[in-house]
C-alpha cells in the first residue's frame, strides 16, 4: 500500500494522473488500463478508457488497436519469444476462472521489470520506483512462475541499492543511479523482505544457480543482518520506529515492521548458516528470539493490533501466517478478526482500522488476505477474496491499487504488488506455496 510521494521518474504518459489522491482525500479516477513495454525498455502507461490493447501474453502494444507514443515496434520473433515465455512459465490458475488474472499479472510483473533490472511498483508517475517491499514479492511470483532469472535481476537491482549502514530506503529512481526520489527514508521492514525474497529464490532456483549466485550475495545478507540487530532493542525485543508498509512516520513499533524483521531473521539464520558462517547464523537466530519474543509479549495480548500501543486492527497480522511463517493458532484467530473488522460495504478491504478512507478498497489487503486464506488451507475464503479482484480489473485486465466504493478500479493498475500476491496465492491454492524459512 504506496502511497503517493513528491517527484517523477521523468516520463509523464498520457494524461497527468496519479497525482492527487490520497488516503485522506479518496481517489476515484482510474489512473490507466495497463501497461505496456516501451520503446526504451521501461514500462509505458496505456490510458485510461480507450481502445488500445496489448498483443496476447506479450506486454507489447497491438499496432492494429493503434498507436501510443513511446511503446516498442518488435518485430515477430520478439512478439512470439515473449509469447513462448509466457507459455512456458508455471503459472497458477490453468483451467480456472482465475487464468486470465493469472496471465496477465505475470505478463504485468514482467512489462514493469526493467532491463537493468529495476522492477517498478507501477508506471504511473510517483509509483514508478523500486520499493524494496514491492520488488521482494515480485520476485517470490516469479520464482514460483519457474522465472528464476527475472527475479535474480530483480534482487540483484535492489541489493545493489543496500545502504551502507545494511538498511534500504523507502523507494528508489529505476535508472540505476541509487537516488531517492525524496526524503521518506529508511522503511525498516525492507530488510524483511528482501531477506525473504533471497531465501525463496535460493530455496527454489536451480541448485546449479545458487551455488554460482549466492556467494556474491552474502555480502548484502550480513549487512542486512548486521542492520536488524541494530535496529532491535535488547530489552524489549522490538525494532525502532520505522515507517512501514502503510509509510507513515510513527514514533512506536508496528507489527508491520516487526514481523517482516522476524521474517528476514529467518531467513537470513538459513542463508548465512548453509554458507557455513556459523557465527553470523548464530546472530540472526538471536535477533529471531528476540523479535519472536518482543512480538508474543507485546502484540499477542493486545490481539496483534497496527501498533504496539494499539491503533487497531490491521493486515500486517497476516506477516505472521502462512505462507511466511508456520501457522499458529493465535495470530491465525486475530487474523480472521482483522479480515472482519476491515470489510468494506463493496466487499473489498480497507487500509486499517486508522486508515483514514473508510470507502475504498486496497487490493494489495484483498489479495494478502487471499494469500493467507489460501496458504491455510481455507480454500472458500480464497476463492472468495480473488473472485472479487477477478471481477474488478480494468478493460485490460490488470489489476488496479483501489476499488471505489461503487465497486470501480481506480488509481493506478496494474500495481505489482497486487498481481505478485495474487499469483501466490493462486499458487498456494495448487499447494504450491512460497517454501517458509525455518526456525
Amino acid at each position: 500500500m504506496n502511497g503517493p510521494g513528491a517527484g517523477a521518474s521523468g516520463r509523464v504518459d498520457g494524461p497527468v494522473l496519479g497525482r492527487r489522491g490520497t488516503a485522506w482525500n479518496p481517489e476515484t479516477r482510474l489512473y490507466a488500463d495497463g501497461v505496456v513495454t516501451g520503446a526504451d525498455g521501461a514500462p509505458l502507461v496505456v490510458p485510461p478508457h480507450g481502445a488500445l490493447r496489448r498483443l496476447p501474453d506479450t506486454p507489447f502494444l497491438d499496432p492494429a488497436s493503434g498507436t501510443l507514443p513511446g511503446a516498442a515496434r518488435p518485430g515477430p520473433a520478439e512478439v512470439a519469444r515473449a509469447a513462448a515465455e509466457t507459455a512456458a512459465a508455471t503459472l497458477p490458475g490453468a483451467g480456472t476462472r482465475y487464468a486470465a488474472m493469472a496471465r496477465t499479472a505475470f505478463v504485468d510483473i514482467r512489462a514493469l521489470l526493467y532491463p537493468n533490472g529495476a522492477l517498478v511498483a507501477a508506471a504511473s508517475p510517483y509509483w514508478h520506483y523500486v520499493w524494496p517491499r514491492d520488488a521482494g514479492f515480485c520476485a517470490v511470483a516469479l520464482c514460483l512462475g519457474g522465472r528464476h532469472g527475472d527475479a535474480l535481476r530483480a534482487l540483484r537491482y535492489v541489493c545493489g541499492l543496500q545502504e551502507p549502514d545494511g538498511t534500504w530506503q523507502a523507494r528508489y529512481l529505476p535508472d540505476g543511479s541509487g537516488r531517492v526520489p525524496d526524503r521518506r527514508g529508511t522503511q525498516l521492514d525492507g530488510i524483511g523482505w528482501t531477506l525473504w525474497a533471497l531465501w525463496v529464490w535460493a530455496a527454489t532456483a536451480p541448485a546449479r544457480t545458487v551455488a554460482a549466485e549466492l556467494a556474491d550475495m552474502l555480502a548484502t545478507v550480513r549487512a542486512a543482518a548486521d542492520a536488524m540487530s541494530a535496529a532491535v532493542d535488547p530489552g524489549t525485543g522490538l525494532p525502532r520506529p520505522s515507517q512501514d508498509y502503510w509509510e507513515r512516520d510513527v514514533d512506536e513499533a508496528t507489527l508491520g515492521t516487526a514481523a517482516p524483521l522476524l521474517l528476514g531473521a529467518r531467513a537470513a539464520a538459513d542463508l548465512l548458516g548453509r554458507a557455513g558462517d556459523g557465527a553470523a547464523a548464530a546472530r540472526c537466530a538471536r535477533v529471531r528470539d528476540l523479535l519472536r519474543d518482543g512480538i508474543r509479549r507485546h502484540f499477542a495480548p493486545l490481539d496483534f493490533p497496527r501498533r504496539v500501543g494499539g491503533g487497531g486492527r490491521d493486515a500486517s497480522v497476516a506477516f505472521l501466517l502462512p505462507p511466511f511463517s508456520p501457522m499458529e493458532p493465535g495470530p491465525h484467530a486475530a487474523w480472521r478478526r482483522t479480515l472482519a473488522a476491515l470489510r468494506l460495504a463493496n466487499g473489498g478491504v480497507g487500509g486499517g482500522e486508522e486508515w483514514a478512507d473508510t470507502r475504498t478498497a486496497w487490493t494489495p489487503q484483498v489479495s494478502l488476505f487471499a494469500m493467507t486464506a489460501a496458504a491455510t488451507g481455507e480454500r472458500h475464503l480464497a476463492e472468495g477474496l480473488l473472485t472479487w479482484l477477478e471481477e474488478r480489473r480494468t478493460r485490460l485486465g490488470a489489476l488496479p491499487e483501489k476499488v471505489t466504493e461503487d465497486g470501480r478500479p481506480a488509481a493506478v493498475a496494474p500495481l505489482a504488488l497486487t498481481g505478485a500476491s495474487v499469483l501466490i496465492a493462486l499458487a498456494s491454492l495448487e499447494g504450491r506455496p512460497p517454501p517458509t524459512p525455518p526456525g
